[in-house]
């Protein structure tokens, strides 16, 4: 008899920990789906403005213009949209004098994927020879500035030698200077770095500059920069090395 409830109570204690068991796996599928659930309606979030401007490729200026001060309407952090042919890259770009859109949508919600914006020491007006757009690289969803990868192959760059920003008065080309990889440098460091260029102060200042890029350019677009120009720099996350950077250099050419 007391055999029998033994094995009774060993069938019952392992029904209760196969029981468990289950019960632990099913709370961990549930997990990931919520998890899984939040990466795409965070992922719905990066492209709420891409919907608002659904004819942004059109050959209208006026209306794309159009569409840029709506944008701004909604929020004035906005200065400028950025549309780089060849890629995904079809965002708004702002400006706070800080990093708040580092990790914040277009609506100011938190999202990973953050929001393109000008480096928090440029200066608009009057404007800064050179301004810096800071983008993730979001390596794990192709978001962002994950596609500025692509100009790390000098066939693509062959085929998509400009692109397009809109300020909210005018649309403006920019055609690429350089292409390069470079890396985030303890301030201690005395090595070029690319962040920290603003301004030129004159001719000298200005090549200077651009010998320095063309040294770590990839590859030789055969572009030349002259003082005047107006540039764009547009920078992300590299990871073949620490606190290794990508950075795009264009200027304006119309």
């Amino acid at each position: 008899m007391t055999k029998s409830i033994n094995k009774k109570h060993l069938r019952l204690k392992k029904s209760v920990k196969q029981f468990l068991f289950m019960f632990f796996l099913l709370m961990c599928v549930f997990s990931v789906y919520i998890a899984i659930y939040h990466v795409k309606k965070d992922s719905r979030k990066a492209y709420i403005t891409k919907e608002i401007i659904t004819n942004i490729q059109t050959e209208n200026v006026d209306n794309v213009l159009t569409e840029v001060k709506k944008l701004y309407e909604e929020n004035n952090d906005l200065v400028g949209y950025l549309i780089i042919p060849g890629t995904i890259i079809n965002y708004p770009v702002m400006y706070t004098g800080n990093d708040y859109y580092l990790r914040r949508s277009f609506n100011g919600e938190y999202l990973a994927d953050g929001t393109l914006y000008i480096d928090k020491y440029n200066s608009l007006s009057p404007r800064d020879t050179n301004l810096i757009i800071y983008g993730h690289n979001m390596n794990n969803n192709g978001h962002m500035f994950n596609d500025l990868e692509k100009y790390m192959d000098e066939s693509f760059y062959k085929e998509h030698k400009t692109f397009t920003y809109y300020t909210l008065e005018e649309k403006e080309t920019y055609e690429i200077v350089a292409v390069f990889l470079s890396q985030v440098y303890k301030v201690s460091d005395n090595v070029f770095k690319y962040y920290k260029f603003y301004n030129a102060l004159g001719e000298e200042d200005m090549q200077e500059y651009y010998n320095n890029i063309k040294k770590l350019s990839l590859y030789d677009t055969g572009v030349t920069l002259h003082y005047g120009d107006q540039l764009l720099t547009l920078s992300t996350c590299e990871y073949s090395k620490e606190n290794g950077r990508l950075a795009v250099v264009a200027r304006k050419v119309s």
